[in-house]
């Protein structure tokens, strides 16, 4: 009787290694090397850097994006071709990644609240206004961006004040 019972105990966990297990191994074969071809395409830029500096600043960057940051990712591709990463709290931090740097001298801008500089002197109004189009901003060139105007980058209005920087890194 024991003996059956062992039999029959052997059979279905025999069957259940057939039956769902097997499969599972069989077909991550090849998905593991389409996996990893993906991985190599989607992310030939960043393997391509070489040294520890790069590495780390790679790493830096990616863990702004990681839960529990204080930054918040959203993608505005569908309105300018850009990731934006916001301070949640105070919402007056930004920066801005381009998804295409190669088709814009726009690649990363940062947004960033005047009120400090505004209380140190600085007549932030005196810069030139944020163009209100895409692709018309000068590398390195700081821009006043009063609230009210069209800001293209976000696609609409934001009712609040910002220095505005882009940089062209391709």
């Amino acid at each position: 009787m024991k003996r059956t019972r062992f039999m029959y105990m052997l059979m279905t966990v025999a069957v259940f290694f057939a039956a769902f297990i097997l499969p599972r191994v069989a077909s991550s074969g090849g998905g593991a090397a389409a996996e990893l071809a993906s991985i190599k395409k989607d992310f030939a830029p960043v393997l391509n850097l070489k040294g520890t500096p790069a590495e780390a600043e790679i790493n830096a960057i990616a863990h702004l994006l990681t839960p529990g940051s204080g930054m918040m990712a959203i993608d505005l591709r569908h309105k300018s071709g850009e990731f934006c990463m916001l301070e949640p709290n105070t919402k007056r931090y930004m920066v801005h990644f381009s998804h295409n740097p190669e088709k814009t001298t726009e690649d990363i801008l940062y947004f960033i609240n005047p009120d400090n500089f505004k209380v140190a002197g600085l007549q932030v109004t005196r810069l030139p206004k944020l163009p209100t189009k895409l692709g018309k901003m000068k590398p390195f060139q700081w821009y006043y961006y009063d609230g009210k105007a069209y800001e293209p980058h976000h696609g609409g209005r934001l009712g609040k004040e910002f220095l505005v920087m882009a940089i062209d890194v391709m």
